[in-house]
């Protein structure tokens, strides 16, 4: 904790936890370090274009998964990400939340660099270790459940 809004941030979360939280859940699962491992050769172009972005990639990358699961544009994400305590706890409650347009030209390199089999097969692969199934719900909610 760096601040005292990051201190308030976090206890306001805790509220959260006692209704529960299926993301703060669904995390604990998710084991990030393989996604690192595919994402960060990404980021080894030194050219005037390349480099890391300002935020840490598993940040975007967690980004594109809340994307993903509940059906938000680029800026609806943004706009959710900084409002809402449970996409901020999902992320690690991050110092800088990434502006859409990062999130585009993130999600458009791990197109480039035909990534993106490979980082969904791996987040497959590790629901179905699990006995995991993800859908999307009604009204943007997330729903957790057993395979069969």
């Amino acid at each position: 904790m760096k601040t005292f809004t990051d201190f308030a941030l976090k206890e306001e979360y805790k509220r959260i936890q006692l209704v529960g939280d299926n993301l703060s859940e669904l995390e604990s699962l998710i084991g990030w370090k393989p996604f690192r491992v595919i994402l960060e050769p990404m980021y080894v172009n030194k050219t005037a274009s390349g480099g890391r972005p300002e935020a840490d990639f598993i940040v975007m990358f967690k980004m594109l998964v809340l994307q993903q699961w509940h059906g938000l544009s680029d800026p609806e994400l943004e706009k959710q990400c900084i409002d809402r305590l449970s996409f901020r706890n999902f992320l690690g409650f991050p110092d800088f939340i990434p502006d859409s347009t990062t999130v585009w030209s993130f999600r458009k390199r791990i197109l480039d660099n035909g990534k993106e089999e490979e980082i969904w097969g791996e987040l497959q692969r590790q629901f179905d270790s699990l006995g995991l199934n993800i859908k999307k719900g009604r009204f943007r909610t997330l729903l957790l459940f057993p395979l069969g």
